[in-house]
């Protein structure tokens, strides 16, 4: 269980801030860090559109294979201590057993954590999944501690975990997976809920794909919004108190965010930050997250593997990564690195024509192309220069160079969450690097049939 001081420290440490201007502080070990203030409001969360979500969550738990002891397992996978422990209980002394060294503990246990108990079983039972449906009982023989937050947290999910449920139909053990997604999601937020949070690894590339998802604001009203809900669970007694507490929590998060953290954290499981970095690109909604990646946090969303560590306090969400991974529009707005600093042998030109005439030919079997498009808006908005040169203009396979323009002239509403826009006509008045990065992004998942 957490300390009290510790909930309410932060919870009166967010409270007092919420009104404050959030920043987001980027450090690459090279030089002077990049800070970058995200105007309050200018972002919401990705819009993921139902049957998309659906789908990309059944792709990703197809490569997953369910924990028998899904909390012990999250715990594992964020390298957090037990909290709770592991107990057995023995029914005709009454007592809790702890498994491994220490004194039996003696006593019957509270009726209320009996009675809510019963309530959680009969909840599984009316929702079709008779028995321990979210595992909460395999460390403990009530709902308690960790296993509260847990209950809450399936209770806020709301209609998406039953989008979730329609994903997971053709798995052996749909309930199993629905555990082992619901304890990841729980354990992962529990990291946030002390004061000063701070994740490495797998959780900070999660943290920080989830910030391009949601936005900078959306995730501080996701980590307050969770330590109320320890609070409250904790002081539940009954289940509709706790039942009540979840959809107060559900309602913070929305459908969009709900969709979001609950895609994450089953891209998450088994995996390390490696392999999470390279799903995310991928994800429905990826190309609107790459956006905010980049105007919220200053980083490529391509490279959010490359996320080290993430520490957030009342005001500032610090990021460590690898110099590659920050956006050139970060590198121009603070920092020792210049958005005038070109590579070695850089050069640009005022025409495509003057640029083939320099450069010759792409290569048998393939055609230049701009990764950020020379359409009229985009000569006019940022200069023929910023796109004839040898950085935004490189040769690719004729057949994908195809497949890309194609892209970019269909209706894509998982991508834009527009029914009417070109993905070319959503992606025009975005910012040079926004484009830049979506270039790059459709290249690789064309190619791989992604798009």
């Amino acid at each position: 269980m957490l300390p009290r001081w510790s909930i309410l420290l932060l919870l009166v440490m967010l409270a007092g801030c919420s009104g404050t201007t959030k920043s987001v502080r980027l450090h690459t070990g090279h030089g002077e860090s990049i800070v970058l203030t995200p105007r309050s409001g200018d972002t919401a969360p990705v819009a993921l559109d139902e049957d998309d979500f659906v789908e990309a969550v059944e792709a990703l738990a197809r490569n997953v294979r369910p924990s028998t002891h899904p909390q012990e397992t999250a715990r594992r996978f964020f390298e957090m201590d037990p909290r709770s422990g592991s107990y057995l209980y023995e029914p005709r002394s009454h007592r809790v057993i702890p498994l491994g060294p220490g004194e039996h503990l003696d006593g019957d246990l509270p009726s209320t954590e009996v009675d809510l108990t019963r309530a959680y079983l009969r909840w599984c039972e009316r929702t079709s999944n008779p028995g321990d449906c979210l595992r909460l009982l395999v460390e403990s023989p009530t709902v308690t501690g960790d296993g509260r937050y847990a209950l809450a947290m399936a209770l806020a999910q709301g209609v998406v975990r039953d989008e979730m449920m329609d994903a997971f139909k053709e798995m052996a053990d749909p309930q199993a997976m629905m555990a082992a997604v619901l304890w990841t999601w729980t354990t992962y937020c529990i990291l946030l809920a002390v004061p000063e949070p701070f994740s490495k690894g797998v959780a900070a590339v999660m943290t920080a794909s989830l910030i391009a998802y949601v936005g900078v604001d959306t995730f501080w009203s996701l980590i307050l919004g969770f330590k109320q809900l320890v609070e409250e669970a904790e002081r539940a007694t009954t289940f509709d108190e706790l039942r009540e507490a979840g959809e107060r929590y559900g309602k913070v998060m929305g459908r969009n965010a709900a969709r979001a953290f609950a895609m994450l954290a089953t891209a998450a499981i088994g995996n390390t930050a490696a392999g999470l970095g390279s799903k995310v690109p991928m994800l429905p909604g990826a190309a609107q997250a790459a956006v905010q990646a980049e105007a919220q946090m200053g980083i490529r969303l391509a490279a959010v593997a490359d996320v080290g560590t993430v520490a957030v306090s009342a005001e500032t969400v610090t990021i460590a990564l690898a110099p590659g991974a920050v956006a050139m529009a970060a590198k121009a707005t603070g920092g020792s690195a210049s958005a005038k600093a070109r590579p070695l042998g850089y050069r640009a030109w005022s025409s495509f024509s003057g640029f083939k005439k320099a450069m010759g030919p792409a290569g048998k079997n393939k055609e230049w192309h701009h990764i950020v498009e020379q359409t009229p808006g985009n000569v006019k908005r940022f200069g023929p220069q910023a796109l004839h040169n040898t950085e935004n203009l490189i040769p690719l396979d004729k057949i994908l160079h195809t497949d890309v323009s194609a892209l970019y002239s269909s209706i894509r509403r998982s991508i834009t969450g527009s029914s009417t826009l070109t993905v070319r006509q959503w992606l025009s008045t975005q910012s040079y690097e926004a484009q830049r990065d979506f270039g790059l992004l459709a290249m690789e998942n064309v190619a791989k049939g992604v798009w």
